[in-house]
């Protein structure tokens, strides 16, 4: 029976390597093996190896190796797929396609590098019905994110910088951290990683400096270097990543927020409907006066972004008075 169980766990571990080798392009063992341990398979990288080697010169499986450069690479041949469960529904591949698209930054670095077969496989499938017309196909050029800022690109963030510290997060690790300031100079760290914060193209790591009770937060794209540590994180048992975010200013400083009563009186009326429709908060308040303008009154966190909105919107709301009153 002993026996039979190791043959049965041997069969299970050459079908997770089969499901993780891609057929658009070509997987390392390097890159096969640490998808492996991200979903709790560890495997040497010599026993991994070998089995590739075996799968490869088997002769069942449509399997092509690259033999540039040592260790090999390997990949599906591109007309056919090994098992039918490697086949995605256009449905699974656009739902996949969406997930990889809109959430790389929101999973960890663990997770991401276990779901690249299956992003793989996606890709796959939609390509293969680019000349097709289908929901799925047509659906990727329905829908777009738009944002209220000023398009950029946005700033280069190391691979293996976000996955440490998506890891870390994710394990609730410490982490040591090579990273310089806004004025440029470069400091080491070690950090208790708390949150990460996307706020348009930027990325932030919100953590606590070992030695000091306030919590800061880091641009991901300063940071040179990011080692994780097994050290425990240091836990705060009250903090709320939304409740932060209110709280602190992001692109610009780092100091504590402002909130103000801010009246405006405007003229357009779409833009009172606009904001009927999408207040700032629940406290806003709208009122038609006698001369057919708007006011509008709301308790709010006084900003460089607050200031931009009016500004931007100024002539088109046909805004005629801006009044702020520190609360």
């Amino acid at each position: 029976m002993a026996r039979q169980m190791n043959a049965i766990n041997q069969a299970m571990l050459y079908l997770e390597v089969i499901r993780r080798i891609p057929r658009h392009r070509f997987i390392s063992t390097i890159e096969i093996q640490n998808s492996l341990r991200a979903s709790g398979i560890n495997v040497q990288i010599l026993t991994l190896q070998r089995y590739l080697k075996q799968l490869y010169e088997s002769g069942n499986l449509p399997l092509e190796r690259n033999d540039n450069g040592r260790p090999f690479s390997y990949r599906m041949g591109t007309d056919s797929t090994p098992f039918p469960f490697t086949k995605l529904s256009p449905q699974e591949a656009l739902m996949l396609r969406l997930i990889e698209a809109n959430l790389h930054y929101q999973l960890p670095g663990k997770l991401n590098r276990a779901m690249e077969p299956f992003f793989d496989a996606a890709r796959q499938t939609l390509s293969e019905t680019q000349g097709k017309i289908t929901h799925e196909n047509e659906w990727l050029n329905k829908v777009a994110v738009v944002s209220n800022t000023l398009p950029q690109i946005p700033p280069s963030i190391k691979p293996r910088i976000f996955e440490a510290v998506s890891n870390a997060l994710f394990e609730n690790k410490k982490l040591k951290i090579t990273y310089h300031n806004a004025e440029g100079k470069e400091k080491t760290k070690t950090v208790s990683p708390m949150g990460l914060v996307q706020q348009d193209i930027r990325l932030y790591l919100v953590c606590r400096f070992d030695g000091y009770q306030d919590i800061r937060h880091l641009a991901l794209h300063r940071i040179r270097n990011a080692e994780l540590l097994t050290e425990p994180a240091q836990k705060e048992f009250n903090f709320d990543i939304k409740t932060y975010v209110k709280e602190h200013h992001f692109n610009y400083s780092n100091s504590e927020t402002k909130m103000v009563r801010l009246t405006l009186v405007f003229t357009n009326e779409a833009t009172a409907l606009n904001l009927t429709e999408a207040p700032f908060n629940r406290t806003q308040k709208i009122e038609k006066l006698e001369d057919g303008r708007y006011r509008l009154t709301v308790k709010i966190e006084d900003s460089l972004l607050l200031d931009g909105w009016i500004n931007t919107w100024r002539d088109i709301a046909g805004i005629v008075s801006v009044e702020k009153k520190t609360l």
